[in-house]
């Protein structure tokens, strides 16, 4: 049970007290970044807050120069054609922009042309003549709202088929139909098209790439400032969970002389201040051009190290040189052999609703407050290069993660088609992942008989082969009991044209070749559970298998078409998952629960008990 202080633990307390994020250095429009950088700097220097925060697609356009605008009118898709050509240029029209070089390049607008995408996203054409050879075209907008445009290249006067040739790393020409998917990197799709653009030849970009010349909505305030006041409170693990932990708190820039104390409660509570152990904290700083209110920010961090196993801790931080603390927080470390009952908490996606997914893990922490770690498949919040929304989602989370360990994974919001330097800079992670990525994308922890490890499924930004060497390593050489795998994209996805099958080729013979129990996962926003799967087929009865999650507890939900190996679904849910394992009986107990606080599935998994040790 969770600690509730009184007037004699105050006591105690009485005698105590005497984000510039970087860009992708791979990015094939480095040089559009690096400008976009330029006019958001000059945007800073002279414009007011309030100015930068009301921009709008027309304001942001007359602040730039005849340079600027005619760079940003001819530098995102570069192409050649080998004939003369009509190019027909269609772009999302639901958010009301219309690409301002459009006009400037001479292109007509062409409404009999329109189609729809994805059931619902209205597409307006724009065309124009132009000779043989090389089209540069701009940035898809100023407000990052709209996908990048659609560009078809259409015959003059019924002359043979026109050859497009890509002149920007990474995209492709396709043939224009219904059904087809417009972007290389979304699942996005053809609904109607006019018969003027079926069969011509269509240049795919990513969609991810639509933030690459944000000005409109770059700027914000954040709701939840820093102050010299410590919050932001959070607890993961860099080490052996038995004997460390890392506490990390933020302020703003005012404080640069953290503190904590820590203890075991039970010499605490029976010798008092004597069995405290004062440490400074160490800080790094995120700079933010985007928050108005709130640029400079310091984490502050202090890593716990040689704690003794199976034990109950408590802590608290000060930042004016312990002259007062914060109310203390309690965890405990894990037993150093698999000898202890233990519980933690599964997540699916986060992302949107904030505010209720605070409700829903802190409700998770009411029924069981004991749980040791919270894992987060991915999507942690919407649009991870935006600061305020770290600052929503630690608003939110540190409630609990202030007291149970939290255990990420990298989600594609979470950094939102570029590097996830938000994302890395703000959780102290382990760094025994693979070398071929950065520390902390992969990671892994043993809980007593529990190997969890980490993945990135972000496979349109990393191959998934530069995490199998070290995946299939790391599972070999563990003797846990229970294997489980956490990452962001499933396997078999709840719907059709939702399939990831590079993650699945790549990664699925290392599971089964190392047997892993659960795949822990999130993207598809609706729950499903598949019955246990081995070479991507259901096993017989009474064999070993992998069993495939999907979960969500933000708001933001999907339907979903479960396939003939589900064993459960649920759509319209939003779901904490608890995991009780019992190392002494060999049991794994497994529930999920919705946001009423009924189990809507449930299932059980259990191995021979051998080895287990007597001691601590």
């Amino acid at each position: 049970m969770r600690l509730f202080f009184n007037l004699a633990f105050s006591l105690i307390l009485l005698c105590l007290s005497s984000i510039a994020a970087a860009g992708d250095s791979g990015s094939v429009h480095r040089d559009l970044e690096n400008r976009v950088s330029e006019i958001i700097d000059r945007m800073s220097q002279e414009l007011s807050p309030a100015q930068r925060i009301s921009l709008t697609a027309e304001s942001a356009a007359e602040f730039l120069s005849a340079d600027e605008r005619a760079y940003l009118a001819s530098s995102f898709v570069r192409f050649r054609v080998d004939r003369a050509a009509i190019i027909f240029v269609a772009f999302e029209a639901s958010h009301g922009e219309t690409p301002f070089w459009l006009v400037d390049l001479g292109f007509s607008r062409r409404a009999e042309l329109d189609f729809v995408v994805d059931q619902e996203d209205p597409y307006h054409v724009w065309s124009k003549p132009v000779d043989a050879g090389q089209v540069n075209l701009g940035v898809p907008s100023l407000s990052g709202e709209l996908k990048p445009y659609l560009v078809f290249a259409g015959a003059v006067d019924g002359e043979a088929p026109v050859a497009m040739t890509p002149l920007v790393e990474g995209v492709d020409v396709q043939i224009a139909k219904v059904g087809g998917l417009p972007f290389v990197d979304d699942n996005d799709y053809f609904n109607t098209l006019p018969e003027a653009l079926v069969g011509l030849p269509f240049l795919r970009t990513y969609e991810s790439w639509e933030l690459v010349s944000r000005f409109v909505g770059y700027f914000r305030e954040t709701r939840y400032p820093s102050s010299p006041r410590p919050d932001h409170l959070q607890l993961t693990w860099q080490g052996d969970p038995a004997t460390s932990a890392t506490v990390q708190w933020r302020t703003d820039a005012s404080v640069s002389n953290g503190q904590l104390w820590v203890a075991p409660k039970d010499r605490l509570l029976a010798r008092g201040g004597s069995a405290v152990q004062r440490k400074s904290a160490s800080y790094t700083e995120l700079h933010s051009r985007q928050v108005v209110n709130d640029p400079v920010v310091r984490l502050h961090r202090v890593v716990l190290e040689d704690l003794k196993p199976a034990t109950d801790y408590l802590y608290a931080v000060s930042t004016d040189n312990g002259r007062s603390w914060t109310t203390p927080r309690e965890f405990r470390t894990a037993a150093r052999a698999p000898v202890e009952p233990f519980s933690f908490v599964y997540l699916g996606d986060p992302q949107n609703g904030l505010d209720r997914w605070g409700q829903l893990i802190r409700q998770a922490d009411f029924e069981f407050p004991d749980a040791r770690f919270y894992m987060i498949a991915g999507d942690l919040i919407d649009h991870g290069q935006e600061q305020d929304n770290w600052d929503q989602f630690f608003h939110e989370g540190s409630s609990v993660f202030d007291r149970s360990m939290v255990v990420p994974a990298l989600g594609n919001h979470d950094s939102h088609g570029g590097h996830p330097t938000l994302y890395l800079k703000q959780f102290a992670l382990p760094d025994n992942g693979s070398d071929k990525l950065d520390a902390g994308r992969t990671y892994h922890v043993t809980y007593q008989d529990l190997l969890v490890v980490v993945m990135d499924s972000n496979y349109h930004l990393v191959e998934p082969a530069l995490q199998a060497e070290w995946l299939d390593r790391v599972l070999g050489q563990s003797d846990a009991r229970w294997k489980v795998v956490i990452y962001h994209h499933p396997f078999y996805a709840s719907r059709e044209g939702r399939d990831n099958k590079p993650i699945r080729d790549a990664w699925g013979p290392i599971f089964d070749k190392h047997h892993v129990d659960i795949a822990f996962q999130g993207h598809d926003h609706a729950y499903m559970r598949t019955v246990p799967m081995r070479g991507n087929e259901p096993v017989a009865a009474g064999e070993q298998g992998t069993v495939y999650l999907v979960a969500v507890s933000g708001t933001k939900l999907y339907e979903q078409e479960l396939p003939a190996f589900a064993a459960f679904g649920a759509v319209n849910t939003r779901t904490y998952q608890v995991i009780d394992v019992d190392p002494a009986s060999g049991a794994l107990k497994y529930r999920a629960i919705d946001d009423k606080g009924n189990v809507i599935d449930q299932f059980s998994l259990n191995k021979p008990v051998i080895g287990i040790q007597a001691g601590r």
